[in-house]
């Protein structure tokens, strides 16, 4: 019964350090362990004050403590109607749910490895132009011609002083581990994300669709108004499907090793068409063409999980283990294999930083959820 009461009143002493803001990150720590052992015995200590006021100040607390001590910027989520273990997640704004389960990561051997820390996703890609010669793009190269200019971390196409008779194309390859933006000659803007690839013309011929292609991947795209161009929709192709444009901003993902094309309509209109079948997207809408069923799933979705990439987060909300670790090895360049079948199901919620270290995400992982995991470098 005395262990009780200090634990208790020990536990009330670190909410009340919450609340004005003067915790120390090891005893962000402890709270984590209390509030568990709590959870554990379905108890709480009516002298705290009412659970569910004290839970969400707790959060709130901790999201602006971290955010004030972190270089790295990290984007509350208390907002969301989510609170299991939320006081552990909060810790890492990322939230597990589940048990025991391992990982073996494996980075890719690279030619002339300069490390053997896993390296943190950065701008880069191989443009690809109509001669077929290559130009390697980063941070430490920049580009120029007649038709684009690029500064190792966008590539800007000219408007054309002339327009030409036919087209000519280039292609936009990001590896894993890369992302880069590209501003095509209508001035359509396209962010592309790891491991994507985008075919699309130098200049574009009035008159005609617009048209270009994204191979593979994921991208997003703000489309210039078909009323700019005299009336000249823009089309996207992916390999089963297509989408007619008039100017909108919208997310696509089609990857090779998935079996779904998702589109995400942001604003405007779309429609998304396959040989079969056609839909049109409103606002916050979703669709979903699955290689089986060749036919469109549409449903309303949170879009900013689906597009915070862009802006430099990672944004999941329910998302599976095993798609969770889809997009880090992608952003990341590693292999990770989840040995455990049963725990590729496992719900994640949560945001956090792409700037973070893949072996810091997989830490918080480890430490908050009593999970484990093994990491395999080969130079």
């Amino acid at each position: 019964m005395k262990n009780n009461q200090n634990k208790n009143q020990d536990f009330q002493t670190l909410i009340e350090k919450y609340l004005d803001g003067k915790i120390t990150i090891e005893e962000v720590k402890k709270l984590v362990n209390y509030y568990e052992s709590f959870q554990e015995t379905h108890e709480w200590v009516e002298e705290l004050g009412p659970e569910s006021k004290i839970k969400n100040k707790m959060l709130i607390n901790i999201l602006e403590s971290i955010q004030e001590k972190s270089p790295v910027k990290v984007i509350p989520f208390y907002k969301k109607a989510i609170f299991k273990y939320a006081v552990a997640a909060s810790l890492v704004a990322f939230v597990v749910f589940g048990s025991m389960y391992k990982l073996q990561v494996k980075e890719e051997v690279c030619a002339v490895p300069t490390s053997n820390t896993i390296q943190i996703g950065s701008d880069k890609a191989t443009l690809t132009l109509e001669d077929g010669s290559n130009i390697v793009l980063d941070k430490e190269t920049s580009y120029e011609s007649d038709k684009l200019k690029s500064n190792g971390k966008s590539v800007v196409y000219n408007k054309p002083d002339k327009q030409d008779e036919e087209l000519v194309y280039n292609y936009l390859t990001i590896p894993r581990g890369g992302q880069f933006f590209v501003e095509l000659s209508d001035g359509t803007q396209v962010w592309l994300n790891s491991d994507s690839k985008l075919k699309y013309p130098v200049n574009f011929i009035k008159g005609k669709p617009r048209e270009i292609e994204l191979v593979y991947g994921e991208a997003y795209f703000d489309v210039s108004k078909s009323t700019n161009h005299g009336g000249d929709a823009f089309h996207l192709k992916t390999n089963e499907q297509s989408i007619k444009v008039l100017g909108t901003m919208f997310n696509v993902k089609a990857y090779r090793d998935e079996t779904e094309i998702i589109t995400t309509l942001v604003e405007g209109s779309v429609c998304v068409s396959n040989n079969i079948n056609k839909s049109i997207l409103e606002p916050k809408q979703q669709s979903k063409l699955s290689q089986a069923k060749n036919d469109f799933e549409i449903s309303t979705v949170e879009v900013e999980d689906f597009i915070s990439w862009r802006i430099g987060e990672f944004s999941f909300t329910n998302k599976s283990l095993e798609d969770i670790m889809k997009v880090l090895s992608r952003w990341y360049d590693v292999d990770v294999t989840i040995a455990n079948e049963d725990m590729k199901s496992i719900g994640f919620t949560g945001i956090i930083s792409k700037q973070q270290s893949i072996e810091y995400i997989l830490e918080i992982i480890k430490n908050t959820n009593n999970m484990k995991y093994k990491s395999m470098i080969n130079i």
